[in-house]
């Protein structure tokens, strides 16, 4: 089975057939529920008047103003939690994903009377597709968020059972990852896989930091690496894997020349690493999509795409 959808995904590749790479097996583990699915699937579910994101977007500042005065107003309801993340996982399906590792914010349970309904929810989705995709739950969190609602909601997350990693989102000039470090030690105790986004606006020192207080598991893009040979052989030593997403990285302005996009050093210095969506309703491009891309730039040749596809499923 494995040797046949090698072949698939290559062929897929030379012949640009994204039908043949979306047949195959592939993971994502850099992905944001609320923004998981196609944006003509989430416009037409909010009436028909969502204006389109921009082709450019100047970083994380004008990521959420595009989030916060466009989509999050048609967003009320426990009822659009439940549809967001039962979308992202059928367009991850559609797309061939059989890992799925989707980060629901914890302040989403404060749409909840009852925190076991939101617990209840996003098992009942797990199951009803877990024929389909190995879908994890992934509770997230924003830098911004409050020292109560890191206890009221954060705290229940982590003991829910439901969530199998944990991930801290937002400006990476906000350098306070020490507030966090018990909170990833209790994940940590609990069993929950730990995640962080560092590197991608600013350099190894962001990643150096995030490695050192947090002990990650994973680095939501952490191309920011590739700026010391040293934070590469640390990451490498401690077998810590990167989650990339290359369109989100371009239109978000982390990186100005695709033609030097990171991956490729991360690659040649033996870095393990995966590629991801990030948020498609935001870039449009479903993980078979940024496969194609980086075939498409010369990055990496079919064998190359192959393995990190391959490292994606582990």
């Amino acid at each position: 089975m494995e040797k046949s959808e090698e072949k698939l995904f290559k062929e897929g590749l030379q012949e640009e057939n994204l039908v043949k790479i979306r047949k195959v097996s592939k993971g994502d583990v850099h992905n944001h529920c609320g923004l998981g699915m196609r944006f003509s699937t989430f416009n037409k579910w909010a009436g028909g008047n969502v204006k389109r994101p921009p082709k450019k977007i100047e970083g994380l500042k004008g990521l959420d103003n595009y989030i916060f005065n466009e989509t999050m107003k048609y967003i009320s309801e426990k009822e659009d939690i439940a549809f967001l993340i039962e979308e992202t996982v059928k367009e991850a399906i559609e797309d061939g994903v059989k890992v799925l590792e989707a980060s629901i914010d914890c302040h989403e349970l404060m749409r909840f009377t009852e925190k076991n309904e939101f617990f209840i929810m996003i098992s009942h989705i797990r199951n009803k597709y877990n024929k389909y995709i190995d879908f994890r739950p992934e509770i997230g969190m924003p830098k911004n968020i409050s020292d109560e609602n890191l206890d009221k909601l954060l705290i229940p997350c982590i003991e829910s059972g439901v969530f199998k990693s944990v991930d801290l989102y937002g400006d990476e000039a906000k350098d306070d990852f020490e507030r966090f470090k018990g909170y990833y030690k209790y994940a940590k105790k609990k069993g929950l896989k730990l995640k962080v986004h560092a590197g991608e606006f600013h350099d190894y020192n962001n990643v150096k930091k995030a490695i050192e207080i947090l002990e990650v598991d994973e680095i939501q893009h952490g191309i920011g690496a590739v700026s010391n040979e040293y934070i590469m052989d640390l990451i490498k030593e401690r077998n810590i894997r990167l989650n990339i997403c290359p369109s989100s990285n371009y239109i978000l302005g982390a990186v100005r020349d695709m033609a030097k996009y990171p991956a490729r050093k991360l690659f040649d210095k033996g870095v393990l690493f995966t590629i991801n969506t990030d948020d498609l309703l935001i870039f449009d491009s479903g993980v078979s999509e940024e496969y194609l891309y980086l075939f498409k730039l010369g990055l990496f040749n079919v064998d190359e795409l192959n393995e990190i596809r391959k490292n994606s499923l582990l």
